[in-house]
């Protein structure tokens, strides 16, 4: 069996209000010298899978995003595979 790295980005849905990204906006008002807007705050999660070929780690990975790690009614996701030496 491969090793395999993810790392793993969620984000919140553009129609879901984001709290955290609201609140950089917010604290840049004191900075005046400083323009820069649309902040969304998301998660960034690296885990190692070990699958016997790079699509039984896509699919394994896509089981644990659905099952346990993203709330898709509020987050989308994306992941990236690499191979890990062991």
């Amino acid at each position: 069996m491969a090793l395999y790295k993810i790392n793993l980005e969620i984000m919140p849905i553009q129609s879901v209000l984001d709290p955290q990204g609201e609140a950089i906006e917010v604290s840049l008002k004191n900075l005046d010298r400083i323009k820069a807007s649309n902040f969304r705050v998301g998660k960034r999660i690296e885990f190692k899978v070990e699958a016997p070929n790079k699509e039984k780690c896509k699919e394994i990975t896509n089981k644990l995003c659905k099952d346990l790690l993203v709330n898709e009614v509020i987050e989308k996701y994306t992941f990236t595979i690499k191979n890990e030496k062991k």
